[in-house]
């Protein structure tokens, strides 16, 4: 009898790890990375989906597939973006300080009010489709990149969070 108990024991363990391993593969990535069951999002696909407001700072999105994601709000301070594709997400009045943005397909990118303080930027932040109110301060990008900005016609208003004015934070002449 009591080899039965054993070997019943040993079966329902087995069936428990089983289960949370099975529960584990069938989750969303985005639901484990949320949750903390990973450090990041790198490599996922995450198009349309919704971070208003949510506290994302240091984590890692590199090259994902985040088309129309939307991050309005979002504390994504030193996070990276590096080569991921962006194209028509919203930023409004998010916090990307120190976010590294480099190669990531930015084209139709939202960065109305959003404070890019010591971000890492690329060319492609010019294909962004508002920068009104948008904080550069300290942003490192490529000294074309920073003429091209200060040439739109949207590069105006004053940063709600910081008070630092877009063309000043651009340093436009």
């Amino acid at each position: 009898m009591r080899l039965t108990q054993h070997a019943a024991q040993t079966v329902a363990r087995s069936a428990c790890a089983a289960l949370l391993a099975a529960s584990l593969t069938v989750a969303p990535p985005a639901v484990l990375a949320v949750s903390g069951g990973g450090k990041d999002y790198s490599g996922y696909s995450l198009e349309n989906e919704d971070f208003s407001g949510k506290n994302l700072a240091g984590k890692e999105f590199r090259g994902i597939r985040g088309a129309g994601a939307i991050f309005k709000g979002a504390n994504l301070g030193s996070t990276s973006f590096y080569k991921a594709d962006l194209s028509n997400a919203d930023f409004s009045g998010a916090d990307l300080t120190s976010a590294s943005l480099e190669e990531a397909g930015l084209d139709g990118v939202l960065l109305t009010g959003a404070v890019l303080e010591s971000s890492y930027l690329t060319g492609s932040v010019s294909m962004a489709k508002d920068i009104k109110g948008a904080d550069f301060s300290e942003a490192v990008m490529p000294s074309y990149t920073q003429k091209v900005l200060c040439g739109r016609a949207d590069a105006t208003g004053t940063n709600a969070k910081t008070g630092v004015d877009t063309r000043d934070s651009l340093m436009c002449p």
